[in-house]
């Protein structure tokens, strides 16, 4: 297996969103795409992460591979290697190598994890009558807005087709509707409520780097699924698990 990254902006910026949720991965190598999918520590979080053949120089991949490893470790290594520099990865010696061209040459190896079959995450199927999209930097304001919540939760809410995330402390109360650069799809006559992490939330919002708009898809006491996708590019993905009120 060999892949060469003309740019690996894309990749690097994903791995250090996704190493501050999720400490170990296993990435499954297919022949149009790598992805991740992993949980994090507490079963609070999946993480999605899918980069397309299409973004590569060379995607050399015969069979289906995969590979577990440090995310920590991994995202510390590109973050060594230049933005406009060439990226090659192979496996070797029960290592992942990663060689990066650009104004020096930089050599990696990262040791593998034991992998199972039975360790590997499935998507689970969900279904959701809710769904927002929105520009990330609305949504990514919004959440920054009411970041003085901390972990107290915050609720999404669909009533009379206006979306609003709302919250509260035992001193504070926080309210956004959003009424601009925001598609709303429910149905009609039908309100919609869920309280998530806020602490999540913030670390989900830093893909607004990467994608210029966001897909919220929740229902009443159920996951919240993020999204963040350029069409032939990437995927990048968060299922939250609803928060019960304190």
């Amino acid at each position: 297996m060999e892949l060469v990254l003309e740019n690996p902006s894309l990749l690097k910026k994903s791995m250090e969103i996704i190493s501050d949720i999720v400490l170990e991965g296993t990435f499954v190598f297919k022949q149009d795409y790598m992805e991740l999918v992993a949980l994090n520590s507490n079963n609070v979080v999946m993480v999605v992460f899918r980069l397309l053949s299409t973004n590569f120089e060379n995607y050399s991949v015969k069979e289906d591979t995969h590979i577990s490893l440090s995310l920590e470790h991994f995202s510390g290594v590109l973050k060594s290697c230049d933005d406009k520099s060439k990226l090659i990865l192979t496996i070797e010696n029960n290592k992942l190598r990663v060689v990066s061209l650009g104004k020096n040459k930089k050599e990696f190896e990262l040791s593998l994890i034991d992998f199972a079959d039975e360790n590997l995450q499935k998507v689970p199927n969900l279904t959701f009558p809710a769904k927002i999209v929105s520009s990330s930097a609305n949504f990514t304001n919004a959440i920054n807005d009411l970041g003085f919540l901390q972990d107290e939760g915050v609720a999404f809410k669909i009533e009379k087709k206006i979306f609003s995330i709302e919250g509260k402390t035992s001193s504070m109360s926080g309210k956004i509707n959003f009424s601009e650069d925001v598609d709303i799809k429910a149905e009609e006559g039908k309100t919609y409520l869920c309280r998530y992490s806020i602490d999540y939330l913030k670390k989900f919002i830093k893909a607004d780097k990467i994608v210029g708009t966001v897909e919220l898809s929740f229902n009443n006491d159920y996951p919240l699924k993020i999204e963040y996708k350029v069409v032939d590019k990437v995927l990048l993905s968060f299922i939250l698990a609803p928060r019960g009120e304190d």
